[in-house]
């Protein structure tokens, strides 16, 4: 993710975050026409902002205003006379079907953190071009996001709330559901060392189950990518529940390293193709933020002289968005920047950031992912394979 500026001065950073620049106090926010955070002044007119950056007008989302739940700004000439209030969202709060209960004590910090968690996965998916087609406008293909609970937050979910049905984190036919418990730190870190992992965070759920939505909107309806998925990840065919019941009862295979990810990954195709999926966003979104701070990663180690290494240090120069750089240069940058990631924690006394292993089999599946990707097709609306564009225009497959 891209670092950002206010227009007072060249020191004034602003992250993807950030409701205030620290320097100045102005008002600040993501702009998504823009795709950049920005500083704002006040006008005259209650609750109508001026753009510093091109003198646009502005609203902040009802969910920043009321809520703070997000930092967002809502172009006044994109907003539709009939809108009421309590409606006007921004690109990534209108995605919302259901959030949680604000009523409740502590729901509303942990609100904010899924949104966080969101706002910046979506922005890397549009950053990348991708299909983000809403429910209300396409129900085959649309994306929406449920955020529930079904225990106490005050002992961290671990009383179940009467009445309620257990809550799962997972993706069905574009409907994301994730239970608020992840949002909290005790709660997620619990469930971790339960389950014997080394890696839990909100933002790997958002990338994991999209990755789930996109395996339904590139793949699973165009026959011939279907064949090159099965050639990499496995027929996934195979039955689901079978596959989970097996795997919480039995575990990941001894060998897992040689072929996944992940121990999760090894439990089945779709669990493969979303675990490496969410490890492409994880590799590309990091490395960018890297790059925006101007950092370089010398990937020679014979020799501590970066003058000659363009090919080899962090490149400054690529974007890690565009189909046209290379993903193997892209991975060897990774690899050497997560050994400094961990030996970075390690100084701290945190666990590794990234704990995992990449080798040729996992390159080859982050390749399809790359693949997969940037050979979408444009259409009116945005881009998508030539299967998942002929069901957007109501034809036949």
């Amino acid at each position: 993710m891209k670092i950002f500026s206010c227009i007072c001065g060249v020191t004034s950073t602003l992250f993807f975050e950030s409701t205030q620049c620290t320097t100045c106090g102005r008002l600040t926010g993501y702009c998504q026409d823009i795709k950049a955070v920005i500083g704002f002044d006040a006008t005259e007119s209650a609750g109508i902002y001026t753009s510093t950056v091109n003198e646009k007008q502005y609203r902040q989302c009802d969910n920043y205003s009321q809520h703070q739940a997000c930092n967002g700004m809502v172009p006044t000439d994109s907003i539709k006379a009939d809108v009421l209030p309590n409606q006007m969202l921004c690109f990534s709060c209108h995605f919302n079907e259901n959030i949680p209960n604000l009523s409740v004590p502590g729901h509303t910090a942990l609100w904010r953190k899924l949104e966080t968690a969101k706002r910046r996965t979506l922005v890397t998916l549009s950053d990348l071009e991708l299909p983000l087609l809403d429910k209300q406008q396409y129900p085959e293909l649309g994306l929406s996001f449920d955020f529930l609970a079904d225990k106490q937050v005050s002992d961290h979910f671990t009383t179940p709330l009467d009445g309620y049905d257990p809550v799962f984190t997972g993706h069905n036919n574009g409907h994301i559901t994730i239970n608020i418990a992840e949002a909290d730190d005790v709660a997620r870190t619990s469930t971790r060392l339960a389950m014997g992992e080394r890696y839990r965070t909100l933002l790997g759920h958002f990338r994991h189950e999209i990755g789930h939505y996109y395996w339904d909107v590139l793949i699973a309806r165009h026959p011939a990518e279907c064949k090159r998925f099965r050639a990499l990840f496995g027929d996934e065919r195979e039955s689901y529940q079978d596959a989970l019941k097996y795997h919480y009862e039995n575990g990941a295979p001894d060998n897992w390293q040689d072929n996944f990810i992940s121990p999760y990954a090894s439990m089945h195709p779709w669990e493969d193709f979303a675990e490496t999926w969410s490890h492409y966003l994880h590799m590309i979104d990091t490395l960018e933020t890297a790059q925006s701070f101007g950092l370089q990663v010398n990937t020679n180690n014979h020799t501590t002289d970066n003058t000659d290494m363009k090919e080899l240090h962090l490149p400054q120069a690529i974007n890690y968005f565009d189909k046209k750089s290379s993903l193997l240069d892209m991975i060897e940058t990774w690899v050497r920047f997560s050994v400094i990631l961990n030996s970075l924690n390690r100084s701290m006394g945190l666990p590794d950031a990234y704990p995992f292993v990449l080798n040729e089999v996992i390159e080859k599946k982050l390749r399809y992912i790359h693949y997969i990707i940037h050979t979408s097709v444009s259409n009116p609306h945005t881009k998508l394979p030539a299967a998942a564009k002929a069901l957007l225009n109501n034809s036949a497959l």
